[in-house]
């Protein structure tokens, strides 16, 4: 199976490679902890037998417990008279805690070759400070000379080191007729690796490795051996309630028996039985390892035939199945950083990076929960990456903001290996062709971008410029035809600023509906308006949309939430978005003016809807609600700038026609001296729809994310705006 899927993957032809990117694995979770779920997992499906809400100590969850004991020895073929626990705080309380309660009367050697291994020397040392102790270590790559130690010893060592990729091939080294006990970190090698139980006293291990379980749980197995020191050794140090394992001298049973040490998350218990069913699906134990070891395979055939890549591990013997770490020996360690960002920056591969002690490279999760196919496709995608890294295709960009940007996006774009600079031009600036010597503009509303400015800017020789982000959603301030005619690719970010604007709306709308603007300034002014200011509610009111897309849709769920009646106009919408909201659908604007008492803009302007809200769309508004209500005519615009005519609307809150009007966007920003300023009954923002805390970093992340990726070729299709361009410097009708 294992070699199929390196000849569907592996062997397909350099040109094409070179021309397009490789497919991309189907889960992009190659994370060494927590890591992948089991193939198909589904939350509903796994958790609809969870005993949300009750007590683990009732039948219900003790059950439980009992049952995913029970699967554990099973599936891992542990003896029937070793005990086994759920304990406190992962892998890591598990080591620690047979630590601080075992060891002491022995010498002590702990045996380590990674980072994990070496917090466990550590603990010993420093913590403990153990008086008879060895440090057995090695370097990244290797292991230490087993043979060498003492068996009269307690010995910890881990059987996989996850952040080296480095395991003990078996148990042979551990002799039977020990004096020592050994305690065994197997958190990345439980469920992938075969260990001889006769060789361990100690195991331990966390449900988010190899069965991508839950986190803040671990796992512990005792021999015999273990229980008898348990019991005989008295120690005078501290011990935690969460170490503690026995009773006036004694082991306390009940904790191999369901009564775990604190109290648990059940829904964790009941993601690992999933977890553990799965395991029994597909073979146990010698099902699970194989999965691991097809992985390992299609990693292994793929360095044997790439000279620039090799594993960590310096024998075979001692090569992870798991955890499996990389080293690529042409890159420099930041072009490896770029690399690793390009695969995530396209949903490749998330969290491959080395661990931040070891040797820069990459470390690839092949655990049973991974897929074999997603291996190869990852390993076809880092082929094409590390071309693209080597011939200098990534390589760093000029990008240049004019119109503000969170700066956590601006880390995440210097971060890349990206020149970034924020800096205003003047409107002669970019008519004079300034953008040519940058590789990318962020914009938002008020820098311009026309035809004019990108036929200046490609007049320049040499002129650079491949790249318009708009860091919001409308890009009316982009001549896109221009722009697609040069090569130029245009990204927005059209998700993030949703929840913004349709509260700032709501906002309005209920602004107008009680004339709080009106109530605050008598109030300023010391008039008590009390009796004048009688308001309506929304309930009840026929409310229309000219435009019902993303935000438009949230703010008719508000609307609806509270009674308001939906009416919408959006030629482009599908007839099931209005079935399901159960709207009202207008063929044009005017029968959404001659229904509604009450309208929000929410299109983009175009030829089409310049000045479309004016004295006829106004004139045509009932007044007077369908429960008889007169409240009035009210619109609010949070869309675009110029879609009412502004002397229109001040010409009818002036007549009464139009009873309130509120703008957070006008045809002129800033909107000056302007006649809707002369009327009581006219609110007002400074186009602040986007400017919340919150949308301002999703902005900046979303619109981070579309630059990195259009600069890296592969411009995301849920923010390229003109998808008809063909990219400037692209190799023509190359799949990018």
């Amino acid at each position: 199976q294992a070699k199929q899927v390196l000849q569907d993957h592996f062997y397909c032809s350099t040109q094409q490679l070179k021309m397009s990117q490789p497919a991309k694995p189907n889960c992009p979770n190659f994370s060494s902890g927590p890591c992948a779920k089991r193939p198909g997992f589904d939350p509903a499906v796994a958790y609809k037998d969870a005993p949300f809400g009750r007590s683990h100590r009732a039948p219900v969850g003790l059950n439980k417990i009992k049952e995913s004991m029970a699967m554990t020895k099973e599936i891992l073929k542990i003896p029937k008279d070793y005990l086994v626990a759920m304990v406190p705080a992962s892998d890591t309380g598990a080591v620690e805690m047979m630590m601080w309660q075992l060891l002491g009367p022995r010498g002590v050697t702990v045996c380590h070759w990674e980072s994990f291994g070496s917090g466990w020397m550590t603990d010993a040392e420093k913590q403990l400070k153990l008086p008879k102790l060895r440090n057995l270590k090695a370097p990244y790559g290797e292991l230490p000379d087993l043979k060498s130690i003492d068996w009269n010893d307690d010995v910890v060592f881990t059987w996989n080191g996850t952040t080296s990729g480095v395991r003990v091939p078996n148990a042979d080294w551990i002799p039977d007729t020990r004096a020592g006990l050994t305690i065994c970190d197997a958190t990345s090698a439980a469920f992938a690796m075969d260990i001889d139980w006769s060789k361990i006293d100690v195991l331990t291990y966390s449900w988010q490795k190899c069965l991508g379980g839950e986190g803040a749980h671990g796992m512990l197995v005792i021999s015999p051996r273990t229980v008898e020191r348990l019991e005989s050794f008295k120690t005078d140090r501290p011990m935690p309630k969460i170490f503690r394992l026995t009773k006036n001298g004694k082991l306390d049973k009940s904790i191999f028996n369901g009564a775990v040490i604190n109290t648990p998350s059940m829904t964790c218990f009941e993601d690992y039985l999933d977890a553990l069913k799965w395991a029994k699906s597909v073979g146990s134990l010698d099902g699970l390892i194989a999965r691991s070891m097809r992985n390992l395979d299609v990693i292994k055939q793929f360095v044997s035939t790439h000279p620039w890549m090799q594993f960590l591990a310096k024998e075979p013997a001692t090569l992870s199945n798991t955890s499996v770490c990389l080293v690529i020996n042409d890159l420099s360690k930041e072009q490896v950083k770029t690399l690793i960002a390009l695969l995530e920056r396209n949903k490749v591969a998330y969290d491959i990076g080395a661990y931040r002690d070891a040797p820069a490279g990459l470390r690839i999760w092949c655990g049973p929960t991974v897929e074999t196919k997603d291996v190869a496709a990852l390993m076809n995608w880092i082929d094409y990456a590390h071309d693209k890294v080597k011939s200098g295709n990534i390589k760093k960009m000029k990008i240049i903001v004019t119109d503000g940007l969170a700066e956590g996006a601006m880390k995440v774009l210097k971060a890349a290996g990206h020149e970034v600079v924020k800096k205003k031009l003047s409107k002669e600036e970019l008519a004079a062709g300034a953008l040519a010597e940058w590789d990318a503009i962020i914009i938002r509303s008020a820098t311009k971008v026309t035809g004019a400015v990108l036929k200046a800017t490609a007049a320049v020789p040499g002129s650079k410029l491949r790249l318009v982000a708009r860091a919001g959603v409308g890009v009316d301030n982009v001549d896109l035809k221009a722009a697609s005619a040069a090569g130029v690719m245009v990204v927005n970010s059209p998700l993030s600023a949703t929840n913004s604007v349709v509260e700032l709306a709501l906002a309005h709308l209920l602004s107008q509906a009680r004339q709080i603007p009106r109530a605050d300034r008598g109030i300023r002014e010391g008039k008590w308006l009390k009796n004048e200011l009688v308001g309506h509610e929304l309930a009840g009111k026929n409310l229309g949309f000219i435009g019902f897309g993303r935000i438009g849709q949230g703010l008719g769920k508000v609307a609806k939430a509270i009674g308001m009646n939906i009416h919408v106009y959006d030629p482009f919408l599908p007839q099931h978005v209005v079935d399901a909201f159960g709207a009202t659908r207008h063929e044009t604007p005017m029968d959404v003016f001659r229904a509604c008492t009450h309208i929000t803009i929410h299109a983009f302007l175009s030829p089409q809807t310049k000045n479309m809200v004016n004295e006829s769309l106004i004139g045509v508004m009932p007044g007077v609600a369908p429960d008889g209500t007169k409240c009035g005519n009210h619109i609010v615009n949070c869309g675009r700038g110029g879609i009412i005519d502004e002397v229109a609307a001040a010409a009818a809150l002036k007549s009464g026609k139009l009873t309130s009007l509120a703008l957070d966007v006008f045809e002129k920003e800033p909107c000056g001296k302007t006649p809707l300023l002369e009327a009581e009954r006219f609110q007002g923002s400074p186009h602040v729809g986007a400017s919340t805390i919150e949308a301002q970093n999703r902005v900046g992340a979303e619109i981070a994310g579309a630059v990195l990726a259009a600069l890296d070729g592969s411009p995301p299709p849920g923010n390229l705006v003109n998808k008809d361009v063909q990219p400037k410097f692209a190799a023509p009708k190359a799949k990018m």
